[in-house]
């Protein structure tokens, strides 16, 4: 059976989710550190874990050096937890 998202790692991934609705693009790891209010080192430790769980993956390339996106298991669990 897979482990559930801590609360920090779920607010961690919608704001990525949120952040590339809104943008086009996936936000730098300062950017989640300041709108989380937690360090660079600790969104980078979030991000890790998300990238292992498979709710993000990362590119070669992206916009401004940006090499976040969402999965679409990602994407399926902003979609449920949004509609709580």
């Amino acid at each position: 059976m897979e482990r559930q998202l801590t609360d920090k790692q779920m607010r961690t991934l919608r704001f990525i989710y949120d952040y590339i609705k809104s943008n086009g693009c996936a936000p730098a790891l300062k950017e989640i550190a300041k709108a989380l209010g937690i360090s660079v080192n600790l969104a980078q430790n979030r991000t890790q874990y998300l990238l292992g769980h498979g709710c993000l993956r990362k590119f070669e390339t992206g916009q401004y050096g940006r090499t976040l996106e969402l999965t679409e298991k990602g994407i399926s669990v902003c979609e449920s937890f949004s509609k709580k």
